[in-house]
């Protein structure tokens, strides 16, 4: 192996080993740095439709807007989730009922006792509890983040400026700008699509009757993050709890083929017309992205997996000897970002 190239493992190695001894804190961080951009880019948006309006004031409204979407959508899901847990009795007799019907080989059927005493739950509990307690000290961590982010963002631009202006040349402020452009395209353009796939669910788990719709279209607006399969994971909790609700199948089938269906409309004549070439990323590099950001950040680490992947695609593509890296990573050969989508 050549010496660049060895010199390149030893690096990436490293930052690996780094991005994971310092998970807990590096993530909510790049959260609160990729919604800080969001809202950034939703304010430049309503300035240039309404511009007479003042730019501190529509920032400071859009950032209270988009804080109090967060809170709330973190008190939807604690409720949720408390929900489930009250009505764990119910699903395991229903879980129960359900297995009777499976017939295993040599005769009798399956139940939850059979099954608890193959699989250690003490053990599986404990570790589902620390990761709920991580993730919402993690989301509390990323509000502060936010917070200083946002009210540091004049002295932040200020340094930035002058870091740029000391190295010299337009390398980092080529870097910067490209993801920059990048991330706001795909968050904002998720960000559309996402609440389209979870306003046309909740339509369909409303008309079928499923409880805590309202915790499932967010559940699902998440998922539409995670590029490809995202939406189609985020439709199997609706579609199994539907299957311990009701007492027949149709109820839960409608649900996963409303999801899908919503989903595939979304996808197939929405998606493409906004999202254009902006997120220049191999669907097969996404995948690989998600898995390695999700091996070093865990849950998190696949939400931040896109924006961080563009971000890393540009940095590559600015060194001659990395750029090949950048190309494979890229969708058209090309990694160069698009103007965001308007």
């Amino acid at each position: 192996m050549s010496k660049t190239g060895t010199s390149f493992l030893v690096n990436f190695a490293m930052a690996s080993a780094l991005l994971y001894v310092f998970r807990a804190v590096l993530w909510p961080f790049a959260l609160a740095l990729v919604l800080a951009i969001l809202i950034m880019s939703l304010s430049e948006r309503v300035v240039r439709l309404l511009p007479k309006a003042r730019r501190w004031m529509v920032f400071a409204i859009t950032a209270v807007i988009v804080g109090g979407i967060i809170v709330a959508s973190m008190a939807v899901v604690i409720e949720g989730a408390s929900r489930i847990v009250v009505e764990i009795p119910a699903m395991l007799a229903r879980i129960d009922q359900l297995l009777a019907l499976v017939r295993v080989p040599g005769g009798g059927t399956l139940s939850l006792e059979a099954l608890a005493q193959k699989v250690e739950l003490g053990p599986l509990a404990d570790r589902l509890l620390t990761s709920v307690q991580n993730a919402s000290a993690g989301l509390g961590l990323t509000l502060i983040f936010l917070f200083f982010l946002l009210l540091s963002k004049p002295m932040i631009e200020k340094r930035v400026d002058q870091i740029v202006a000391s190295r010299g040349g337009r390398g980092l402020a080529t870097v910067l700008e490209r993801s920059f452009s990048g991330v706001e395209s795909y968050m904002y353009v998720q960000s559309i699509t996402g609440l389209m796939i979870a306003l046309g669910s909740w339509i369909v788990m409303t008309a079928v009757g499923l409880d805590n719709a309202l915790f499932w279209s967010l559940v699902i607006f998440l998922f539409a993050y995670l590029p490809v399969l995202g939406v189609l994971v985020g439709g199997v909790g609706p579609t199994l709890f539907a299957l311990l609700q009701f007492p027949t199948l149709t109820p839960a089938i409608a649900v996963f083929v409303g999801i899908q269906l919503v989903s595939s409309i979304v996808g197939n004549f929405v998606l493409p017309k906004m999202q254009a070439d902006s997120q220049n990323i191999d669907p097969a590099a996404s995948l690989i992205a998600v898995g390695m950001w999700t091996v070093l950040w865990g849950v998190p680490g696949a939400f931040l997996a896109i924006p961080l992947t563009l971000a890393l695609m540009y940095a590559l593509a600015q060194y001659d000897d990395l750029r090949w890296l950048a190309v494979l990573i890229s969708h058209d050969g090309d990694p160069t970002p698009m103007e965001p989508a308007e």
